[in-house]
């Protein structure tokens, strides 16, 4: 769907004013603007509105309006992002006023994007008989393979429902799933519907996604902090937790907080430990065993058996490292700082910066 011609025209003019030339894209990666350019561009496989994404020399930011925009510029950097988020930001803003709400699902939609608060939300809500005092969560499932079906209709047959519950589309690979807290007794059990849905999926229509959990809110209008918190629960589980497919904005706490450090710094505490003079010591095979050692809680025992190795192989390995790093992993405080070292290895790489 392409944009109304007065609201290209408003784009351009935003545009224009800019040191940064920008490109206005659809979906597909048609140049909508600046006019004279129709050619098409690669777009990154997975785009989150709101969250730029660097790719093939190029920075792309896609908006969270209707229809779906995407910024994009020739270029990456610092200062190509600062002006790709903030002209995102005026775009979107000028948006709202063009797309009108017609459904409940609109509302819904405007609150988890915290584009709705005060006097209109309570309007909106009384019109569209929206419960304002229901505690929800936020489940966020976001699909990658999305060729011919949307992620919403993948989704809309295969989760559960129960009163209160509602299943929002908010772009071609997302959507939310508003759970009501009502007759759910504790948070485990949202991972493990989370779980039950992320296996289904899979089984049935042979597609991944990954999913993430915010805090229950108790009123409609946190909604939108939930669906924040899922969000920014994807973002730093992606990067550390690799392995999984759910993450839990609560579980997360000491990741969020490595994902503040600035990078420079990070990259200097973490060169402390892993650099030229340790690249021998930390190979596959030691990581690996220190990574299971953690995982085991710091039982030898456990972890040789995991490993299928003998307990002492395990007790020299662990020696090795006392010995060229001063700490011994089997003391929590120094299990904690050569923890915290490696994460910030993570934390480090090249990566959106999170968008709040």
């Amino acid at each position: 769907m392409i944009p109304e011609k007065r609201f290209l025209n408003q784009i351009q003019q935003v545009l224009a004013r800019l040191m940064q030339p920008l490109w206005l894209l659809d979906t597909e990666g048609t140049v909508l603007l600046p006019e004279e350019n129709r050619s098409k561009i690669n777009l990154p496989e997975f785009m989150e509105p709101g969250m730029p994404v660097a790719f093939e020399g190029k920075t792309f930011l896609m908006i969270g309006i209707t229809p779906e925009l995407i910024l994009c510029a020739d270029a990456q950097g610092a200062a190509t992002h600062d002006c790709i988020v903030l002209a995102g930001a005026m775009v979107q803003s000028m948006g709202r006023g063009e797309a009108p709400i017609q459904s409940r699902y609109d509302v819904y939609r405007r609150v988890l994007r915290e584009e709705l608060a005060g006097s209109e939300l309570e309007a909106l809500a009384h019109e569209h008989q929206i419960e304002m005092n229901r505690e929800r969560c936020v489940l966020t499932f976001q699909i990658l393979q999305t060729e011919t079906e949307t992620a919403f209709n993948m989704l809309e047959e295969l989760v559960p429902r129960a009163g209160g519950d509602l299943l929002v589309e908010m772009d071609r690979h997302t959507v939310v799933f508003l759970k009501s807290m009502e007759n759910v007794e504790s948070f485990d059990e949202l991972y493990q519907l989370a779980e039950a849905i992320e296996q289904t999926l899979l089984d049935e229509a042979g597609k991944s996604c990954v999913v993430g959990i915010g805090e229950p809110k108790k009123t409609f209008p946190e909604i939108g902090e939930s669906y924040r918190e899922s969000r920014r629960a994807v973002e730093v589980g992606r990067i550390f937790l690799t392995e999984q497919h759910i993450y839990v904005y609560r579980s997360l706490v000491l990741e969020r907080f490595l994902m503040d450090i600035p990078r420079e710094m990070g990259t200097r505490y973490h060169g402390i430990l892993f650099n030229r003079k340790t690249a021998r010591l930390f190979n596959d095979e030691m990581l690996h065993t220190i990574e299971m050692f953690f995982a085991k809680d710091l039982n030898l025992s456990d972890t040789a058996r995991q490993l299928y190795i003998h307990r002492n192989t395990l007790v020299y390995r662990l020696d090795k490292v006392q010995r060229q790093t001063g700490l011994d992993l089997r003391k929590f405080d120094d299990a904690v700082t050569f923890k915290m070292m490696m994460l910030l290895g993570k934390s480090g790489k090249d990566k959106p910066r999170p968008v709040y």
